[in-house]
């Protein structure tokens, strides 16, 4: 027999996204390592951490701001479920980009204006952008990619990181506007999404059109010198789950839920590429 304790800590972690979350610390990871200067790696682990804590609050705080919209589209996640009483998300939340904040205070004030931002940002797309169409996919996908440029700024030179914070920029909001045609019906009930205002095919054909513009630019890394060739040969299967993908959703827009799984799963691998390609 199960513990309460341990179920409660369970559903905890599921909160946390933990299929996401870390691939957030990856993509900060990558922006520290491609810096042309000597890294700090004690300040890029901070790094890695203030995205941890922000990442993970966004999450918890997503779920507890989408409670009703999550009864229908997500009913068995934690909050919903009542496994995590919506006080408990709140407070979670709140101590998570707090102590994101003070972990990225720690480590530079450049590091420190970007989570300020970056936090700001995640809250105003929960309260606000959610329901603003395409903006706010837009503010997902800046949020996102960002890691990039944050783990750049940790070790004192992001500049390198910029080709793949917009990479991901790309494939995050492409995904983002894929998963709004998979979750119309929840959402629905409090939010105007894309797929509401021009219809789900609309959306579609932009979730793809930005989703091929992604794969157009993985091979920039490559050819702009910063990753080596073992990164090249990576990518290239990847890119073909991605086009499989592409295809799946124009051929049938309610397979949209598949989708965005097999881009998760392209943008996984695609950071493994990254790393390939600094250390090959």
């Amino acid at each position: 027999m199960k513990h309460p304790l341990f179920d409660k800590i369970k559903a905890f972690v599921t909160l946390m996204r933990p299929e996401t979350t870390p691939l957030a610390m990856v993509c900060v990871f990558v922006g520290g390592m491609v810096s042309e200067s000597m890294y700090d790696p004690i300040n890029l682990f901070l790094a890695v951490l203030v995205v941890f804590f922000a990442t993970a609050g966004g999450m918890i705080l997503n779920d507890y701001l989408d409670l009703e919209v999550d009864k229908v589209s997500h009913p068995n996640r934690s909050v919903p479920s009542g496994k995590i009483t919506a006080r408990e998300a709140l407070y979670s939340a709140t101590l998570f980009f707090l102590i994101a904040l003070a972990i990225s205070f720690a480590i530079n004030i450049l590091c420190f204006a970007i989570a300020i931002f970056s936090i700001f940002l995640l809250v105003l797309y929960e309260k606000f952008f959610k329901n603003q169409g395409i903006v706010g996919n837009i503010v997902v996908g800046f949020v996102s990619s960002i890691s990039f440029v944050f783990g750049g700024a940790a070790v004192g030179q992001p500049q390198n990181s910029l080709i793949f914070s917009t990479i991901i920029f790309f494939i995050v909001t492409g995904r983002e506007i894929l998963m709004d045609v998979r979750d119309i019906e929840g959402d629905r009930l409090i939010r105007t999404t894309l797929p509401m205002q021009i219809g789900e095919k609309s959306a579609t054909y932009v979730g793809c059109l930005l989703i091929a513009v992604t794969l157009f630019l993985t091979p920039l890394p490559f050819l702009w010198n910063i990753l080596s060739i073992w990164y090249l040969l990576f990518i290239i299967p990847i890119d073909l789950i991605g086009i499989y993908a592409v295809f799946l959703s124009l051929r049938d827009i309610q397979s949209a839920g598949k989708t965005t799984e097999l881009i998760r799963i392209a943008a996984g691998l695609g950071l493994i590429g990254f790393i390939v390609g600094i250390v090959l």
